[in-house]
């Protein structure tokens, strides 16, 4: 009888208490169960939550480390700062982890004091013409105008003065039509004109540099894409601009190619620095031309009414004279 009352005894507390099996059977399986966590304080209680929201009111201040924390298979209460680790990891598993946070470390040509000026600049021009979205990733968002500014005034001199001698060179195997002509190609081919038009290159270079990512920047801010300030901008239109100057250095179709290739390396440049489609930091990249080109539209169609208005004030004139 008595082995008979305990063994009744023992199928009786194993009924009873199915939350201490479930705990044991999932702490073996090593998973965790998303249990209701009580939440005490000063005698009043804060409810029951599961961890993620005991977690994110820890994080945000709503739950303290002294409030008292309980839940089933726990002995006692204890204060929620000891057991907050335990009851409510920060990532629980199963999730997904963290996304990884994202080091602009800086392009090379920032590091020319450590990696030397020529090995800075050919590897910055490198990859940004070939890897421009791993370029765009590692540049510095922020660290001031003058880096960014001095490389591409640098590179794109270059090969504005690689333009400068193309042109020289087409207009002196070209002949002039006329005495005019010739005069004037005289002129701008000389050496002295040559020497002039390099020598202020980097001037008009540096104010192109401002107004370029000025009016882009306005365009990212038009169609809702300026996620930075003006300064991640200019960075992206210097440093794309420069690297892609270098193919004018290429004779006969070089300006092309680099025209083509700087709008290449502006939208991917602008769309990881912006945070952006790159559908939308193409339209703000082309949004400056096109509207350059509807005023010019406007403009023309304007200038032609006006001469039609005055053909016909012309020949009212001249009738009202015959009169």
């Amino acid at each position: 009888m008595t082995k008979m009352f305990a063994a009744a005894s023992g199928k009786s507390n194993l009924a009873l208490d199915p939350p201490r099996m479930v705990i044991d059977a999932v702490a073996r399986s090593g998973k965790i169960v998303a249990m209701k966590i009580h939440l005490n304080r000063g005698g009043q209680s804060l409810g029951q939550f599961t961890p993620d929201e005991v977690r994110a009111g820890f994080t945000e201040g709503k739950f303290v480390g002294t409030d008292l924390a309980w839940r089933d298979g726990m002995p006692s209460w204890r204060p929620l700062a000891e057991v907050i680790d335990e009851l409510a990891p920060a990532t629980a598993v199963g999730d997904a982890p963290p996304l990884p946070v994202t080091v602009h470390d800086g392009l090379p040509w920032e590091k020319r004091a450590e990696a030397g000026f020529l090995a800075s600049l050919f590897e910055t021009i490198r990859l940004v013409l070939l890897e421009p979205k791993a370029a765009f990733v590692a540049m510095k968002q922020t660290g001031g105008l003058g880096a960014p500014l001095f490389f591409f005034v640098l590179v794109a001199s270059v090969g504005g003065a690689a333009g400068i001698f193309y042109q020289t060179v087409f207009n002196t195997i070209q002949p002039a039509s006329t005495p005019a002509e010739q005069a004037f190609m005289t002129m701008f081919t000389s050496t002295a004109a040559m020497g002039a038009s390099i020598m202020v290159l980097p001037i008009i270079f540096a104010l192109v540099a401002f107004v370029s990512a000025g009016l882009i920047h306005l365009s990212l801010i038009l169609v809702g894409g300026a996620k930075r300030p003006f300064e991640a901008t200019f960075r992206v239109a210097c440093y794309a601009g420069g690297s892609t100057a270098v193919l004018q250095l290429l004779p006969l179709c070089g300006a092309l190619i680099s025209s083509v290739w700087n709008f290449v390396c502006m939208v991917i440049g602008l769309s990881e620095v912006h945070g952006i489609s790159k559908g939308r930091a193409a339209f703000a990249v082309l949004l400056p031309t096109i509207v350059c080109c509807g005023l010019v539209f406007a403009a023309i169609v304007a200038l032609i009414a006006s001469l039609g208005g005055l053909e016909e004030v012309l020949k009212a004139a001249t009738a009202a004279q015959g009169q």
